[in-house]
C-alpha cells in the first residue's frame, strides 16, 4: 500500500496558531518539534517567532536572534507576544517573547524589510560535496521516535571528526517550500557540529541562535555546512552556512552552546 505524503507550509509544519489578537500567537509543543531530549527544539521556537513576525509586519526577515531561557516539553503551549519597536519606510525592528504561563522560554529580536538596490553579489561558494543521493544517511545515537529527527532526512556530506568541520544534506519531506522559518529550524545544528568536533561523547543545548537570511530559492535539499570555531570553559561556539542545491547561499546561522558529557537514560 502506498501512502501520499501531505505537504504543508511552515506554520502548519510547526503547528503555529494565530489568535483573535494579531500580536499574539501560540505554539503547541508536540513531539514532532522536540529534540531527542524531549524538549522544544530551539530552531522551531525561533522559526515560529519568525513566521509570526513576517505575517504581522508583511515584510521578509533580514535577521533574527533567539536567546533560549528555559526548556519546555509536551503538552505545554508557548504563547508568542509580538512587539513592534520601530516601523520605517523599508525596515521594521521587532521583538517576540515566548512564554509558558509565567515562565519565559525564549526571546527573539529581529529586523524585517526589503530595499530596492541594484548592488548584489555572493563572494563565497558552497563546498564541493557529493549529491544527496550519493551521501550516506546520518546515523543517530538514539531512536528518533516521533521527535523532529523523524521528520528530517539527513545525509552526511563531510564527516571529519576532530576538525571542527561537518556538512550534511537535509530535507523536510512534508514541507512545501523553503522559508525563513524553515531555515531557522535547519540553522539550529551547531550543537551537532560540536559533537563531531570534540573527541569525547557530549551533548549540548543552545544558548542562542542568530539567523541571517540572504536569498531564499526553491530547493528540495539544503546543505548545512557547519564550522566550529572553538570550545572553552564548557561552552562551544560555531556558525553554519545554508546552501541550496544550486549553490545559492540562502542564509547563515551562529550559536553558542553549553556542553556536557553524554548521558542517556535508555
Amino acid at each position: 500500500m502506498r501512502f501520499t505524503l501531505i505537504r504543508v507550509d511552515a506554520p502548519q509544519w510547526l503547528g503555529l496558531q494565530p489568535t483573535h489578537n494579531p500580536m499574539r500567537w501560540y505554539l503547541p509543543v508536540t513531539p514532532g518539534i522536540c529534540s531527542g531530549l524531549g524538549t522544544l527544539f530551539g530552531g522551531c521556537g525561533l522559526g515560529a517567532a519568525i513566521e509570526a513576525l513576517e505575517q504581522v509586519t508583511e515584510r521578509p526577515l533580514v535577521w533574527a536572534c533567539a536567546q533560549y531561557l528555559n526548556f519546555t516539553k509536551p503538552p505545554s503551549v508557548v504563547d508568542l507576544d509580538i512587539y513592534i519597536d520601530a516601523h520605517g519606510h523599508t525596515t521594521t525592528q521587532a521583538r517576540v517573547t515566548g512564554r509558558v504561563g509565567d515562565t519565559g522560554i525564549f526571546t527573539v529580536n529581529a529586523s524585517l524589510g526589503s530595499r530596492d538596490m541594484a548592488e548584489e553579489g555572493q563572494w563565497i561558494t558552497a563546498p564541493d560535496v557529493p549529491k544527496p543521493a550519493d551521501c550516506p544517511l546520518r546515523e543517530f545515537r538514539f531512536d528518533p521516535g516521533s521527535t523532529i529527527a523523524s521528520r528530517l532526512e539527513q545525509r552526511m556530506a563531510i564527516e571529519a571528526p576532530g576538525t571542527g568541520r561537518t556538512a550534511f544534506w537535509i530535507r523536510m519531506p512534508e514541507l512545501l517550500e523553503m522559508s525563513a522559518a524553515s531555515l531557522a529550524v535547519l540553522g539550529d545544528f551547531v550543537p551537532m557540529g560540536l559533537g563531531q568536533a570534540v573527541t569525547s561523547e557530549i551533548n549540548s543545548n543552545s544558548l542562542d541562535n542568530t539567523l541571517r537570511v540572504v536569498n531564499i530559492v526553491p530547493t528540495e535539499w539544503v546543505l548545512v555546512d557547519v564550522r566550529i570555531e572553538a570550545v572553552a570553559r564548557g561552552f562551544g561556539h560555531g556558525h553554519l552556512y545554508l546552501w541550496a542545491e544550486d549553490g545559492t547561499l540562502m542564509g547563515t546561522a551562529s550559536q553558542s552552546a553549553m556542553i556536557r558529557p553524554w548521558k542517556w537514560d535508555k
